[in-house]
C-alpha cells in the first residue's frame, strides 16, 4: 500500500452581481473521506476593490435549493461561514458529502469582481497493483 498526495489548484475571476439582485457565485465539490485522507480546501478570496466585502458559505449540495429560496444560512446546516474584505482560510470537512462553495456579494448597489484561488489537497491510499509503470 502506498499513500499518494494530490493537489488541485483553481484560480478564477468572478464578476458577482449586486446584492440587491441576490448576487452570488457557486462552485461545487465533493469529498469522500474514505478515499480522500486528510482532505482540505484552502481558499483565498480577494475583491478587486478594497472597500468591498464578500461572504463565503459552505453548505451541503442537498441544501442549495433551500438556500436559494431563503438566502439565509440560518435555515440550513452551514459547514463554514465568514465575511470580510478578504477571506483566506482552510475548510476541513468532518463528513463525506457534496458541498457548495458560495461567494456572496455584500455590496448593496453594484457588481464586484473577485479573484478566487481554491486549493484542494488530500492523500489517497493505493495498492501497488494500481500503479502503472511506464
Amino acid at each position: 500500500m502506498k499513500i499518494i498526495s494530490h493537489v488541485i489548484r483553481n484560480v478564477n475571476e468572478f464578476n458577482i452581481p449586486a446584492c440587491t439582485s441576490r448576487g452570488y457565485e457557486m462552485l461545487y465539490f465533493g469529498v469522500n473521506l474514505i478515499l480522500m485522507i486528510d482532505y482540505r480546501l484552502a481558499f483565498d478570496i480577494i475583491p478587486a476593490e478594497s472597500n468591498y466585502e464578500v461572504e463565503v458559505l459552505i453548505v451541503s449540495r442537498r441544501d442549495v435549493d433551500k438556500w436559494k429560496v431563503s438566502h439565509s444560512p440560518s435555515d440550513i446546516r452551514t459547514f463554514y461561514c465568514n465575511q470580510g474584505g478578504r477571506i483566506n482560510d482552510i475548510f476541513k470537512p468532518a463528513q463525506s458529502d457534496s458541498y457548495a462553495f458560495i461567494i456572496i456579494n455584500k455590496s448593496q448597489n453594484e457588481p464586484i469582481t473577485v479573484d478566487v484561488t481554491l486549493i484542494h489537497t488530500w492523500q489517497q491510499k493505493i495498492k501497488e497493483s494500481q500503479i502503472i509503470d511506464e
